[in-house]
């Protein structure tokens, strides 16, 4: 079940993921665990992208107390399951921080990108040919998201909340149209 030799950050926040999801399911859980949680594994990949750099060194003691934090309240929440409940999930979580994978296989979906702001969902698509930036820009202006083009004006990045992405993609219909028929 325990293997070695894997990033302690990344294996503690995958079982206080894995307790979150079990505690959720019967127990409330204060959104501020789920967000520290999401926080700690934005910054985490934020630092992972190149751990050479001053900057995103700095992050590690934030990302440390984000994670325990999140294992604090977590594991007062799992008292009431007992006290067996509790060591078990408090010895998962120390081998985790030895470095020890203690969920074989599991795969991290990251929805880091660079430069994206926190707490933000995005969509990503490309189109065949560049688009007009300047009437997309007004579009997403209009609708309050952030939109990226890639170097080529091809793939195109829109951050926001998920309603204000839906309307501007809405607005944005026409061009798809476009780009079908072309």
């Amino acid at each position: 079940m325990v293997t070695d030799n894997k990033d302690p950050l990344e294996l503690r926040w995958t079982v206080l993921d894995h307790l979150l999801k079990k505690l959720i399911k019967s127990y409330e859980v204060p959104q501020e665990v789920i967000q520290n949680l999401q926080y700690a594994r934005a910054l985490t990949n934020f630092y992972k992208d190149d751990p050479t750099e001053p900057d995103r060194a700095k992050e590690l003691p934030r990302i440390d107390s984000l994670l325990n934090e999140v294992e604090q309240t977590l594991l007062d929440i799992a008292q009431i399951e007992g006290e067996d409940f509790v060591k078990d999930w408090e010895k998962k979580l120390f081998d985790a921080s030895q470095g020890k994978e203690v969920f074989k296989n599991v795969k991290i979906q990251s929805k880091f990108i660079p430069g994206m702001p926190a707490n933000f969902d995005f969509i990503r698509f490309n189109f065949k040919e560049p688009v007009q930036e300047e009437r997309f820009m007004e579009i997403c202006e209009y609708e309050n998201v952030i939109i990226e083009f890639d170097d080529n004006d091809v793939s195109v990045f829109v951050f926001g909340e998920k309603d204000n992405i839906q309307c501007a993609l809405k607005e944005m219909s026409p061009f798809f149209h476009e780009q079908m028929q072309g």
